[in-house]
């Protein structure tokens, strides 16, 4: 009969990683200077205050404990792409807001999407993406995704 080693297999990602990885999110959105305070986003989310405090703990602290999926998820939704990306990255995934339910005009779809591969090809016309311009290029790949997004809203209602 054969062996099961399933026991011995280690996840890619540990516990620990994980949770710094989620809490150090966490702290650049919430807190004392940031975009959210701890209230403000259990307000929204529905979160307890508690259970956010504690996520946002060292996780070798006493007072550490990991948020349910639940919870990660309306934080998540509330928070929106830029504070999944923190964590997501682990994965090594990314994510993206979704578009909302107004569809472009045509023409201005197209006009944006032509002007942001032209910047790409001005950029590139050196032969080299310097410090600069991979600054520009982080938000042109933003506006190209949620562009993108946008198609497949369309061809979703279609």
């Amino acid at each position: 009969m054969p062996v099961d080693n399933s026991a011995n297999i280690q996840p890619l990602v540990s516990r620990e990683r994980i949770g710094n990885s989620i809490r150090d999110a966490l702290r650049l959105f919430i807190g004392r200077g940031r975009r959210y305070s701890v209230k403000q986003v259990s307000n929204a989310t529905g979160v307890k205050d508690r259970v956010i405090e504690c996520a946002m703990t060292p996780v070798d602290s006493v007072d550490y404990r990991p948020l349910s999926l639940e919870a990660l998820v309306s934080i998540t939704g509330f928070l929106g792409a830029d504070f999944t990306n923190e964590w997501l990255d682990l994965a090594g995934q990314g994510a993206f807001d979704l578009p909302d339910e107004s569809e472009p005009p045509p023409g201005m779809l197209a006009a944006d999407v032509a002007g942001d591969s032209a910047e790409i090809a001005r950029r590139a016309a050196d032969g080299e993406f310097d410090a600069d311009d991979r600054k520009h290029l982080r938000a042109v790949g933003q506006r190209k995704i949620e562009r993108g997004m946008q198609l497949v809203a369309m061809a979703k209602a279609a």
